[in-house]
C-alpha cells in the first residue's frame, strides 16, 4: 500500500489541546441533520485517552452516542481500565477509578502447560506490574495486502514487576514449578469497532464530513460486523519519528487501491513507547482532491 499520511502526534503529559472543530451541521455518524441543541460536542479521541485534545463542536446525535456508549466505554474502564489508573491517564471522576486488580495465577511446567491453579487475587493498582491489553490484526481486508499476521491478543507488561510478583506467589503457595498469571482479556470485536469509530471521527474533523464516502457508519452503530474488511494493522506506514513521550499518534492519508481507486485511511498506535500494534482503518473514499499542495495550487490559480 502507498500512502501519504499527515500526522498528529498527542503528548498526554502536556494536556495540549488544539482549536475546537467547528460543527459540521449534521451528525457524523448517521449523517441526519438536527438542531443544535439536539447534538453533542465529540472527542475525536476520547477523552479517556487524549483529554480536550481534540473536539469535534455539535456532531454526534443522541441516539448515535448510546450505540457507542455500549462498546467504548467497555474498551477504555475494563479493558484499559487499571492501565489508564496506573498511568494517570486523563479521567472526569477518578473515584471512579480501581483500586485493585484481579490477577489469576496458575502453576506451569517447562512447557508451560497448567499444572496447577493457584486462584485470584486482588492486588492493590499501585502495586501490581503495569500491563495493557490491546489487539493486534491481519492488514484490513478491503487493501488486498499480499502479508498477513495472526488476529490475537497484544499484550505488554513489566517483566521485572511480573516476576516480581509470580515469585512471591509461588513462595506463598509452595508451588514447585513456574507461575504464570493472566493479565486481562480483549473483546476482539469492542475494540476493533472503538478504532473504526476513533478514525471516522478524525477523518470528519481533518478533512469535513462530506469529503469522503464514508465505510464504516453501519459498524460504528452496531449494525455491521465486517470490522476486518476495513481495521487491521500495517507495520511502517507513514513518516513517524518514533518519540517515547508520544503517548498516542494519529495520522490521515490516502491509499492506493488499485483498481478501486484511492481509499482515505487513518493510521492508530496507542503508547507507541511499548512498540504497541500499529493500526491502520480504512474509513472511506475521498469524493475530492484532498492534497493540500494540490488545494493550495488550484486555490491561486
Amino acid at each position: 500500500m502507498n500512502a501519504a499520511m499527515q500526522v498528529t502526534e498527542i503528548d498526554l503529559e502536556t494536556r495540549e489541546t488544539r482549536p475546537r472543530i467547528p460543527a459540521p451541521g449534521k451528525c457524523i455518524y448517521c449523517y441526519e441533520v438536527y438542531p443544535d441543541n439536539e447534538l453533542t460536542e465529540e472527542h475525536v479521541i476520547p477523552y479517556a485517552l487524549a483529554a480536550n485534545a481534540m473536539i469535534l463542536e455539535k456532531s454526534c446525535c443522541k441516539t448515535c452516542q448510546r450505540e457507542i456508549t455500549k462498546y467504548e466505554q467497555a474498551v477504555l474502564k475494563h479493558q484499559l481500565g487499571v492501565f489508564r489508573a496506573q498511568t494517570d491517564a486523563p479521567t472526569r471522576n477518578k473515584k471512579d477509578r480501581p483500586k485493585e486488580v484481579d490477577i489469576h495465577f496458575v502453576e506451569v511446567d517447562e512447557n508451560m502447560e497448567v499444572t496447577g491453579d493457584l486462584g485470584t487475587r486482588a492486588i492493590p493498582i499501585m502495586a501490581a506490574p503495569t500491563m495493557i491489553n490491546l489487539w493486534q490484526s491481519p492488514p484490513p481486508a478491503i487493501l488486498q495486502e499480499t502479508f498477513s499476521r495472526p488476529s490475537e491478543p497484544w499484550a505488554w507488561s513489566d517483566k521485572a514487576a511480573v516476576d516480581a510478583l509470580c515469585k512471591k506467589v509461588a513462595e506463598e503457595t509452595g508451588a514447585k514449578h513456574g507461575i504464570a498469571m493472566s493479565i486481562g482479556k480483549v473483546n476482539r470485536q469492542h475494540y476493533l469497532r472503538s478504532l473504526a469509530k476513533m478514525a471516522h471521527a478524525y477523518a470528519a474533523a481533518e478533512v469535513g464530513v462530506d469529503a469522503f464516502t464514508p465505510f464504516l457508519c453501519d459498524i460504528i452503530l452496531n449494525k455491521a460486523d465486517d470490522l476486518e474488511t476495513y481495521v487491521g494493522d500495517m507495520p511502517g506506514i507513514g513518516p513517524f519519528v518514533f518519540d517515547p513521550d508520544h503517548t498516542l499518534q494519529i495520522s490521515l492519508g490516502e491509499a492506493d487501491g488499485g483498481d478501486a481507486g484511492s481509499y482515505l485511511v487513518v493510521r492508530i498506535q496507542l503508547y507507541p513507547s511499548l512498540r504497541s500494534p500499529e493500526h491502520v482503518v480504512v474509513v472511506g473514499r475521498p469524493t475530492r482532491n484532498l492534497d493540500p499542495n494540490a488545494q493550495s495550487a488550484e486555490q491561486g490559480a
